[in-house]
């Protein structure tokens, strides 16, 4: 069982090293694509979900949520890995 605030560092942790930013260049209420993720950053997020919580996410997760914030995809797996 995963808390948000441990997600919320790993998946801010990842974002950073795969887009070269600093932890003060994010916060919660970001929308993903303001990050200009593209689709191997996806691939990673939905990696390090199921490796680090055990959470499946399928791609239309992303697909059909494009103004899906940092926080609404972290309560998502701090939800799911319950």
């Amino acid at each position: 069982m995963a808390q948000y605030d441990e997600v919320y560092d790993k998946v801010c942790e990842m974002l950073c090293d795969a887009k070269d930013l600093e932890m003060t260049d994010l916060n919660p209420d970001m929308p993903l694509y303001q990050l200009r993720l593209d689709s191997l950053d996806y691939v990673e997020l939905m990696v390090l979900a199921k490796k680090e919580f055990g959470v499946t996410i399928e791609a239309d997760v992303f697909i059909n949520n494009v103004n899906m914030t940092l926080k609404e995809l972290c309560e998502h797996l701090s939800e799911k890995s319950q």
